[in-house]
């Protein structure tokens, strides 16, 4: 009867704290800004000579 619970409590909390863990990221993930993406191009142009 054990090994039950143990299931019921593993397919409940394991898909629940993935979507937190995956949400956590996303929320924290740093992004380019501007001036960044402006200095990225710059340098992709330099890189090619385009």
């Amino acid at each position: 009867m054990l090994q039950n619970e143990i299931w019921l409590l593993l397919l409940t909390v394991a898909p629940i704290l993935a979507a937190g863990l995956i949400g956590f990221a996303m929320l924290t993930r740093n992004e380019d800004g501007a001036a960044e993406r402006r200095e990225n191009a710059a340098a992709m142009r330099r890189l090619y000579r385009l």
